[in-house]
This record gives C-alpha cells, sequence and structure tokens, in this order.
C-alpha cells in the first residue's frame, strides 16, 4: 500500500528526529509550512492506515517512556475519546439531532462567514481557509478556533464541529465531538476553554494585533446527563463467510490471522457524500480504498465492491453467505448506516483486542484513563 509506505516512512522520520523535542515543542503552531513539532499522523491513524500499536512500540524503540510520555498520552487520547463514546453513544446521536434543529442557521451571515474565513478575527479566518486548504490544523489551533467560534462568534458548537469533519483528514467522530464539547464546557461540566490574545500570539507563527475575544466566557450548560452502556463486542463466526474491508480499519487484513472464505471492500464514500464531506476529504478515502482493493485483489484474488444494502444482499445470495464480517466500527455516519443494515442481516463486527482492552478504561475522565496507560503499554508493547 503506497499510502501506508507513506506514513510508516512519516512515523519513522518523526521517531528518528523529532519526537524527542516533542513535549518541548508540540503546542507552537509554526504554520502549514513548518510541522514537524508534530506527527502528522493523525490521518493515517484515524484510518488506521498505521495504527495505535505501531505508533506506540515505534516510540518506545527509541525513548525512555519518561522522555516520550506527552507523545504516548496524545495518542491514547485518541484511544480514550473512542472509548467514552462507545460508553455513551447517545451523545453522538443527540449530536446529529441537533444538527438537524440548527439545519435552517447555516443559511445566517455569522455562520457563512465563519466558514467563509470572512469575520472580523484575522486569525480565525487564516484558520478557516487553512482548514478548507490543507485538509488540517494544528491542535493548538483546532483549540483556539473552537472556543471563538462558540464564545466569541456565539455560534452552535455542534454546526462548528459539523464543520470540522466534514474538511479534516483526520476527521475522527470521537476525538472532534468530543473535544468540542470539551472546549464548550460539557464534557467535563463547568471546565471550558478560552482562547486568550496572548496565548495565540504566543504559540502562533503569525502574530496578531487587536485580537478583540470575548475571554470572560462562561461554560455552555446542559440538562441532559448521558448515561453508560456495556460495549458489546461480537464473537467470531467465520463459517461461509464474507470479509468487508472498510477504510477507517485499513490495515486489518494485514494484522489479523483469521481466515474467511470471501473478500470485500465496503465504499462509504456515497454515504459521506449525502452528510456534505468535503470533495478533499472524500478524495483522500477514496484513495485509500483503492489501495484496500488491490489488496484484496492481489491476496484474495476478489475484485468486489459494496456501496449499498442492495449490493451486498445480491453479494450474500449468490455466494449463499451465512456470516458477514467488518472490523469494528466505532460511532459515526459509517456505523450509523451499517447498523440500519443490521436490522435486516446478521454482520459481526470484529474489534482489535487493543480497543477491548481499553475502551474499559474510558468510563471516566482522562487522569483516570491515564494511571492505566503503564498496565496497557506493558500488555501490547
Amino acid at each position: 500500500m503506497k499510502i501506508r509506505e507513506q506514513a510508516l516512512q512519516q512515523l519513522k522520520d518523526f521517531s528518528e528526529n523529532f519526537l524527542s523535542n516533542y513535549a518541548r515543542d508540540r503546542n507552537f503552531d509554526f504554520g502549514p509550512d513548518k510541522r514537524t513539532n508534530t506527527s502528522c499522523l493523525s490521518k493515517y491513524i484515524t484510518h488506521r492506515i498505521i495504527d495505535e500499536e505501531e505508533v506506540l512500540k515505534s516510540a518506545n524503540s527509541k525513548y525512555p517512556y519518561i522522555k516520550i510520555e506527552k507523545f504516548i498520552q496524545e495518542v491514547f487520547w485518541r484511544t480514550y475519546w473512542k472509548g467514552w463514546l462507545e460508553l455513551k453513544p447517545k451523545v453522538f446521536q443527540s449530536y446529529k439531532s441537533d444538527l438537524l434543529k440548527l439545519n435552517e442557521q447555516k443559511q445566517s451571515k455569522s455562520y457563512l462567514d465563519a466558514i467563509g474565513g470572512k469575520t472580523e478575527i484575522e486569525c480565525f479566518n487564516d484558520w478557516a481557509n487553512e482548514l478548507k486548504h490543507t485538509g488540517y490544523l494544528h491542535n493548538h489551533a483546532r483549540m483556539w478556533f473552537a472556543s471563538i467560534w462558540i464564545f466569541t462568534l456565539k455560534l452552535p458548537w455542534q454546526l462548528g464541529a459539523d464543520f470540522f469533519l466534514k474538511h479534516l483528514l483526520d476527521g475522527d467522530v470521537a476525538s472532534n465531538t468530543l473535544s468540542w464539547r470539551w472546549v464548550a464546557g460539557l464534557h467535563t461540566k463547568g471546565k471550558h476553554y478560552v482562547a486568550a490574545s496572548w496565548n495565540i500570539n504566543k504559540f502562533s507563527a503569525k502574530k496578531y494585533n487587536h485580537l478583540k475575544l470575548n475571554e470572560n466566557a462562561t461554560a455552555l450548560f446542559e440538562n441532559e446527563n448521558f448515561s453508560s452502556t456495556p460495549i458489546h463486542f461480537d464473537k467470531l463466526n467465520n463459517e461461509n463467510s464474507l470479509f468487508l474491508a472498510h477504510n477507517l480499519d485499513s490495515n486489518f487484513l494485514l494484522k489479523t490471522k483469521d481466515k474467511f472464505n470471501h473478500y470485500a471492500l465496503f465504499d462509504f464514500n456515497s454515504v459521506l457524500e449525502k452528510e456534505n464531506y468535503s470533495k478533499k476529504v472524500l478524495d483522500f478515502k477514496a484513495d485509500i480504498n483503492a489501495e484496500i482493493a488491490d489488496l484484496i485483489k492481489v491476496n484474495f484474488n476478489s475484485t468486489t465492491i459494496i456501496r449499498n444494502k442492495d449490493e451486498l444482499l445480491k453479494i450474500v445470495s449468490e455466494k449463499n453467505i451465512k456470516n458477514i464480517v467488518m472490523p469494528y466500527l466505532t460511532c459515526g455516519y459509517e456505523n450509523d448506516f451499517i447498523s440500519k443494515i443490521k436490522n435486516e442481516i446478521k454482520i459481526t463486527y470484529l474489534a482489535r483486542d487493543y480497543d477491548q482492552y481499553c475502551f474499559q478504561f474510558s468510563n471516566k475522565g482522562f487522569f483516570g484513563f491515564t494511571e492505566q496507560i503503564p498496565k496497557i503499554l506493558v500488555k501490547f508493547l
């Protein structure tokens, strides 16, 4: 896989040349042309072109834990967010419901100015345009952007999260939704993040004069309390089975030792098109799909690509499939789509040992999760 080769090279270069200074430099946004202070691996990890275990092993092979603890924690933030949302999936469903109610506000001048980079806040405009042009923003800039969106521009956080998700190449439903909720003060109730002019000018390459931000904002509040539900992990039955690869766990076939009777790729792009994902994101996902399809063709002599329920039903009937198996889908539009099909066809989600083990520690705050990191590392490194 060409994209996987790129990801592995990026991981190697970062681990060997820049990882040692990550804790010191990571908060600085030096601009889109100078990103060596961050790993820039997120778009690969989101799609598991390379996975968390590979990243952790690479970092651990270079330095002792104490030297790279901050980087290790950042890798685990993604795992924590995913596990937390799997335990409370109604948070995502509530967010989607809110988006429908807010749809008319997408025609408002304030919203259009914000996503068009036409506000009176120069730094915000720069980030909006960088996001649309590159499909990426530095993590610190994402926090500043979200804070300004919510507390200075007074726009609904849900619309901002939607804007990010549809334009980020590393767009991950759990990390994105919950990060926006954290900035707003909803994830940890009452604890919000307020962007400050001094902080922006200290950590960004470009200096901004006369920033007029709401630096005395109070946290948002919601009445709903979301209860946790146990995560169900399916057991594998691969009798007369069809394995459906997808690009949210792209290297699954390189990792699993399980064998299946038939192989195919499920292409979710038509699902995401209906949700108005950007062309840049869709093109990136299409490139990943092409490489997965090539992998399936070379290794399993299959050229089957499935894009909707009817195509899936057809192949199930033609090949007398008894068991459909997919790499585990966490909360998101792809999972929502498959969940509807699950009402008619039995589909097994095959979860990695890493996810099954780590998600159990996501039931509280991240501080509680960090206490488990040494134990997780011992188990998987």
